[in-house]
């Protein structure tokens, strides 16, 4: 009887073995393909073999104003335009602008004109300096402006200030649209 169970127990034993052998079928999603299929790397081009497209633009120099880290009295830095790009107000009060931002001061320039050799710069009413701003840092705001402006255009003999067209007022200042801020 004992052989008998240990034929039986070997005999399951060689059926499951079997079993679990079985041959791969077409749902199991692998096909044998007839002809092989040589797969290639393209090797990885190394620094040398890149070659450079872009250059980098040369950039001048151009010395503006703007707050101090404490907000309390002007600075002079530099702001770097594209080597090409003629120095012009408009280039000028944007640069003094983006210096004010990085002191968290976010001014708003409606446009700059010229009125023969007297430059206007026209701010936003509902941003500094014209508001939301101190009298102390309204000033050094617009002498920021005014005196990059004075020294980077040469033909200007004067700067004007006026907000979204009109009379510049803010509580602190007022000018008419023919006063001049600042003289060279």
């Amino acid at each position: 009887m004992r052989k008998r169970i240990g034929i039986i127990l070997c005999s399951i034993l060689v059926l499951c073995a079997l079993a679990a052998c079985k041959k791969p079928s077409e749902d199991d999603g692998l096909k044998p393909t007839a002809t092989p299929v040589l797969v290639t790397q393209t090797p990885m081009p190394t620094g040398e073999d890149i070659p450079l497209t872009v250059a980098p633009s040369k950039t001048t120099e151009l010395p503006i104003y703007t707050l101090s880290g404490d907000l309390t009295e002007l600075t002079a830095v530099t702001a770097l335009i594209t080597e090409s790009e003629e120095i012009t107000e408009q280039v000028v009060a944007e640069a003094v602008m983006e210096a004010l931002a990085d002191s968290m001061i976010y001014v708003k320039v409606n446009r700059v004109t010229r009125k023969n050799d007297i430059i206007v710069v026209d701010f936003d009413a509902s941003a500094p300096p014209v508001s939301q701003v101190g009298s102390s840092i309204e000033g050094l705001i617009l002498d920021a402006f005014g005196q990059s402006i004075l020294d980077n255009i040469s033909d200007c003999r004067g700067i004007g200030f006026t907000a979204d067209g009109g009379v510049y007022s803010s509580g602190h200042f007022e000018f008419g649209e023919n006063d001049i801020y600042m003289r060279r």
